[in-house]
């Protein structure tokens, strides 16, 4: 975590314990000036860099990876951040890719009630950054070309 400095809701982020769980939830909120309104208006979805998100679940992803790296479980989520950053990637980018794994965890568990299955996690982040540059990358126009390419959603 990076140091915080301002007031997020009342609370003096410089007296924050990053090691604290619930403390982080206010660093990472600091972090995401651009939610804030959608915050305060409780707001279910807002349109931000041409998509559309939920605030609430964004937010989430981020305090799940904050919480994993910090929990060092799995141990590969701190050496894959190290890595993606290692290779120029700026921090909150590299916390959208390791989300990307994570929401797979999350949405298997959900739709499955697939048990956790840490080879393929750890098989997402050692595919990491290629697989998210694929995501980036532009979508076939074409029918054929969509189906065969399917893209998932931003989160």
């Amino acid at each position: 975590m990076p140091p915080a400095n301002g007031v997020v809701d009342g609370i003096n982020l410089s007296l924050l314990d990053p090691e604290d769980e619930g403390d982080r939830h206010f660093l990472l909120l600091s972090e995401h000036p651009e939610l804030a309104e959608a915050f305060e208006n409780d707001v279910d979805e807002i349109e931000l860099d041409g998509g559309t998100i939920s605030p609430r679940l964004h937010l989430a992803m981020h305090e799940a990876v904050a919480n994993q790296i910090w929990n060092d479980d799995p141990t590969e989520m701190w050496s894959t951040a190290q890595r993606l950053t290692q290779a120029g990637y700026d921090r909150h980018e590299v916390l959208h890719m390791l989300a990307s794994v994570v929401s797979t965890d999350i949405y298997n568990a959900m739709t499955d009630k697939a048990a956790f299955d840490i080879a393929r996690t750890r098989r997402e982040l050692a595919a990491l950054p290629d697989s998210w540059e694929a995501l980036r990358a532009p979508v076939p126009q074409n029918r054929a070309a969509r189906r065969a390419h399917p893209r998932r959603p931003q989160h």
